[in-house]
């Protein structure tokens, strides 16, 4: 990596933001979306844009920068301005801008590549190292400035390679073009390189052609090449020319060419007839300098010794996943590699069979330099003093890695013959019982030979084997985020805590259901990992007693029962001490729980007891004068302390040196008040994350004198404390993250001089005032969050705003989460660009915003309620002026029609009916021709509808209804019946006339009534044609004859 010199803060009074000073004079606008951070003691400068969700290239970038990542973002183009202004840039990051489809995510998949102009590095002479991973570029960019060094350009879609693609970088020294046809980036082409088209390049150190689908090794490669990486291609011979001038190569990959397909997790094609890699036997013989050669899956079934007869100086031979495990016991090839350092011949076990032990040829004893020897995958039953008999002579042999190979008995006392061993790994075998030298041998194993744990019947139901790196498809592919070497590292396969005090043995994930002092008889053991056996015996405190000299104990993920107070009490040196999930017996009810047994640790310094749902104890108190540390993560003392049981109040008072107590996950809705009391009295740092606390006894802090750290973190509080400083006055770091904290207190930091470190992102905070954050006290402070707020911007947060924009304090992701939530017009902005100007408005002016608007408003409000309401307003109107002055009749005007006729007129059958039978023979045919008034005809256009209504029937002697009945369920029918019904109630005048044009069941008590009264007021459309003239003729009697001198005589009288 390349690092720059310092910046300038450029152009910022036209931003409108305030700069950030740095030590060296350095500073920056407040609104740029990047960490900025000076390195090499202020000789370099990296600005840091990665996941910002950039759509361009920040503009407030200064002049000075010299370090740039732009990584996963959206940037879709580059031009010559991009840059500008950035002329001492030596590294430009921008890998995944646009990731190709198959690999990139889902949620936001980029389908146009990066585009990229001719001259956009043309300017950036000091430009050192270019990496454009990930953008979809189909060829490299044109422009690049000719002392580049390193050019990084994998994962796109380059498919050939040019010597004149190459021509203006002649200087570079490493050269990153993987990833740009395989499978999850197919190209859909052959990927081509042209003859010689690297030989120009005579600085080229690094050269990465891994995962492109070669099926060649490229000729004329330069001879300053000291790494070569050919991985994962399609490459099926190397002969003696290929690497012939390859004098100074150091490092050597040609892994996955002929791949080892069986259970591969990915698209693996072997070559034909599952033929190896076909090495020749001189083809190395003229690297002399080679130091790491892997040859990683190439489905080798023997390693011929004159490939290192030149190899001297080789230390790193990777072997694994290939077909060697019958050469293994018999080839001679180590005799040639005195300086090996590393080896691996992991996963070349037989397929179909199980042999009952390890055979390692004798010539591995001749590696005296060999410091790793990994094998796992070989696959036998039984751990024999003779399998391991040629690693006995190597003197420097510090880690033996022999997990996965289903080893199901093993004398563990017969690895103290590696005296220099560190660390041993029998991880993930099948070891379940304490053997010796007496029983080693007399298993006799259920299975045949030829079965093997590995075979596809089987495949599934190891996990283990699923799960191994060896199994990846490029174990050293560099991601996103991190710019990895192609070198990988060596696999730990313990915690460093653990290996740091010495000896190590990893026996986790194996059957060990019961220990034995026999079976662990290693006195020179510094370390143990125990988990993941699901051993279920109580430990009574004699199980571990040739273990004299542990320190470190992992008995995490099995079935512990501490029936008795003096387990683990043998371990007379255990320093750190892993009992977590071990939570199958604390969720049975009415069980011994004996967790004083830290009493009888002396020197115990950490114990880790997460995850184990504890909710009861035997002893109501936990006893230690050494421990330092406890973790009690995922524990239920929610039940431990609930209200009315005190038995557990003191549960930590006795542990006198607890610095760090971390009791987060354990379900509390609140912490007691006696509980604080019962905390140590030396405790530091306190943390009660993932909580459900709604409350929290801030006051009680003051009991915890030396209280350095608290955390809050993932709870539901929605305050904080009045004023800090009257509750503890030692807190130096507080974190209140992922809650829901409404607001700050007015006082909240008043004269909290020692905090330094202060969380309050991902709450609920609108609005934080002056008070709260007094500037003796935040100037102070190294670190201040408060990104993903609900911060309303408005002329309230004036304060705010502008201290933000002033402040030296250090707050993360000012410039990309410190945004606004409200008011709608100012979402999603930054709370440091909000204009301030806005608020800077004259009281007249508010005065006359208000005016118009109250005007404006009125308007609007009347012109709408007088559209929708008007009717009923004129309604009201009347009613009441009706009921002040009384009821009178009103009467109707001198008629000007005959009938007013109210029909269906969206019925086209009824409205033909009325213009061609009813008008032709009332209007134009008889001796009295009569004036009928109709809507579609006689009504006056633009006139509310009532009013048309109203005024035909009163101008009309008669109001007939035409009715079918479809018709007779409508409103308009009701209104207008109901106001032709009016009139005979003011003018005692009955005008209705009904003519049915169908036929209806006679149900109606009204229609019955008014054919008792008034018979001839009721007709009906005759179905015979001759009976029409007849209705002609009643129709126009009715029509013309009043109708009070038709009714009953009864009827008369009531009128």
């Amino acid at each position: 990596m390349f690092y720059f010199s310092p910046f300038m803060c450029a152009a910022l009074l036209a931003l409108g933001s305030y700069c950030i000073p740095t030590t060296s004079g350095i500073s920056y606008p407040k609104t740029l979306p990047c960490d900025v951070s000076e390195v090499h003691n202020g000789t370099a400068v990296k600005v840091d844009c990665t996941e910002r969700r950039l759509k361009e290239v920040p503009v407030a970038i200064p002049g000075e920068t010299t370090n740039l990542t732009l990584t996963i973002n959206h940037i879709p183009n580059l031009n010559s301005t991009s840059f500008q202004g950035l002329d001492n840039l030596t590294e430009i990051d921008m890998r995944c801008n646009c990731v190709p489809i198959k690999i990139g995510p889902k949620d936001n998949m980029c389908t146009k590549s990066v585009t990229i102009a001719d001259d956009t590095f043309t300017a950036l002479r000091n430009l050192r190292a270019l990496y454009l991973d990930g953008n979809q570029l189909d060829s490299i960019p044109k422009g690049l400035p000719s002392n580049l060094v390193l050019l990084s350009l994998e994962v796109n879609h380059i498919s050939y390679i040019s010597k004149k693609n190459l021509s203006e970088i002649r200087n570079v020294q490493v050269l990153y073009l993987g990833q740009n046809c395989y499978y999850r980036n197919p190209c859909n082409v052959s990927y081509g390189i042209e003859d010689g088209a690297f030989l120009e390049l005579e600085n080229l150190t690094l050269l990465s052609l891994k995962s492109n689908n070669l099926s060649f090794i490229p000729c004329r490669l330069p001879t300053s090449l000291r790494e070569l990486y050919l991985y994962n291609n399609n490459i099926q011979q190397v002969s003696d020319e290929d690497f012939k001038n390859l004098t100074n190569l150091e490092i050597l990959d040609v892994s996955g060419n002929c791949p080892r397909c069986y259970n591969a997790p990915f698209p693996c094609t072997p070559c034909p007839n599952n033929a190896p890699l076909n090495i020749s036997k001189g083809a190395f013989k003229m690297l002399t300098k080679l130091k790491t050669l892997r040859l990683h899956s190439n489905s080798l079934t023997y390693v011929l010794p004159e490939w290192f007869s030149s190899t001297k100086n080789l230390s790193v031979l990777d072997l694994s996943s290939n077909f060697l495990a019958r050469d293994i016991g018999s080839t001679t090839f180590p005799h040639f590699l005195g300086k090996l350092e590393e080896l691996d011949l992991s996963f070349n076990y037989e397929l179909q069979r199980y042999p009952q032990s390890l055979r390692l040829s004798c010539s591995f004893s001749s590696l005296k330099s060999l410091k790793i020897f990994r094998l796992k995958g070989y696959v036998f039953q039984q751990l024999r003093p003779e399998s391991i008999a040629p690693l006995k002579l190597l003197p420097n042999l510090e880690v033996v890695d022999l997990g996965t190979n289903f080893i199901k008995m093993a004398n563990l006392s017969i690895l103290m013959d590696l005296k220099s061993f560190r660390i041993i790994s029998l991880s993930d075998n099948k070891i379940s019982s304490p053997s010796d030298a007496q029983n080693v041998f007399s298993f006799k194993g259920g299975e045949p030979v030829m079965w093997s744990p590995m075979s596809a019947a089987e495949q599934f139901k190891n996990k283990e084997v699923r799960e191994i790196h060896y199994f990846r498809y490029d174990e050293y592919a560099r991601s996103c985020k991190y710019k990895d070497k192609e070198l990988g590292i060596v696999t730990l396969f313990v915690k460093k805590e653990c290996s740091n005090f010495g000896k190590t043995l990893d026996v986790s994930r194996n059957n060990i259901f019961f220990l034995h002092s026999r079976f662990l008889n290693l006195k020179e053991l510094r370390c143990l990992n125990l988990s993941g056996n699901a051993m279920s015996q109580s430990l009574n405190g004699s199980e571990f007693s040739n273990l004299t000299n542990l320190q470190y104990l992992d008995f995490s993920s099995n079935r512990l029962d501490l029936l008795y107070f003096t387990a683990f009490k043998e371990l007379s040196n255990l320093v750190i001490l892993d009992i977590s999930k071990n939570n199958h017996y604390f969720e049975s009810e009415g069980l011994t729980h004996m967790l004083n047994f830290t009493k009888n640790l002396k020197k115990l310094k950490t114990l880790m007891m997460n995850h184990n749902k504890i909710s009861t104890s035997t002893n109501t108190e936990m006893e230690s004068e050494s421990l330092e540390k406890l973790e009690f993560r995922g524990n239920r003392l929610d039940l431990m302390w609930r209200d009315g049981d005190t038995r557990y109040i003191n549960y930590f008072k006795k542990i006198l040196n607890l610095r760090v107590l971390d009791i987060s996950a354990n379900n509390l809705r609140s912490v007691r008040r006696e509980v604080f009391s019962g905390l140590p009295d030396k405790l530091a740092e306190l943390y009660i994350r993932k909580n459900k606390l709604y409350f929290f006894a801030w006051g009680e802090l003051q009991v915890l004198r030396f209280l350095k750290v608290l955390d809050l973190s993932g709870n539901y509080l929605t305050s904080v404390p009045r004023m800090l400083s009257n509750c503890t006055t030692s807190l130096e770091k507080l974190i209140l993250h992922d809650n829901k904290i409404l607001k700050l207190t007015p006082n909240f930091l008043q004269d909290a001089f020692r905090l330094k470190y202060l969380d309050l992102s991902f709450n609920l905070i609108k609005h934080i005032e002056q008070s709260s954050f007094p500037d003796n006290v935040v100037n102070q402070m190294e670190k201040l969050l408060l990104h993903k707020n609900n911060y309303l911007c408005t002329c309230n947060a004036s304060w705010f705003i502008t201290w933000l924009n002033k402040t030296t304090v250090t707050i993360p992701r000012l410039g990309i989460d410190v945004s606004c939530a409200s008011p709608g017009v100012q979402k999603g902005n930054l709370v440091v660009s909000v204009d301030l100007q806005a608020c800077q408005y004259s009281f007249l002016s508010i005065i006359l915003y208000t005016l118009m608007t109250s005007v404006l408003l009125s308007f609007i409000t009347v012109s709408i309620s007088s559209h929708l309401f008007l009717w009923d307003v004129w309604y009201i109107y009347h009613f009441c002026r009706a009921k002040l002055k009384g009821y009178r009749r009103l009467y109707s005007q001198s008629a000007v029609y005959d009938a007013f006729v109210m029909y269906d007129k969206n019925d086209p059958a009824v409205s033909e009916w009325v213009m061609k039978e009813m008008c032709p023979n009332l209007e134009d045919r008889g001796d009295h021709q009569l004036t009928l008034c109709l809507e579609e005809r006689d009504w006056i256009p633009g006139c509310p509808l009532i009013d048309n209504l109203s005024q035909s029937i009163h101008k009309s002697k008669r109001t007939v209804f035409i009715l079918t009945k479809k018709y007779i369920n409508g409103g308009n029918f009701r209104t207008a019946f109901y106001m032709a019904h009016q009139r005979l109630m003011d003018e005692k005048n009955d005008v209705i006339v009904l003519i049915f044009l169908e036929k209806v069941s006679c149900n109606s008590k009204y229609l019955r009534l008014r054919k008792r009264l008034y018979k001839r007021s009721v007709l009906e459309w005759p179905r015979n044609p001759h009976a029409q003239q007849y209705f002609w003729f009643s129709l126009r009697s009715v029509l013309a004859t009043e109708s009070h001198k038709q009714y009953s005589n009864l009827f008369k009288e009531t009128l």
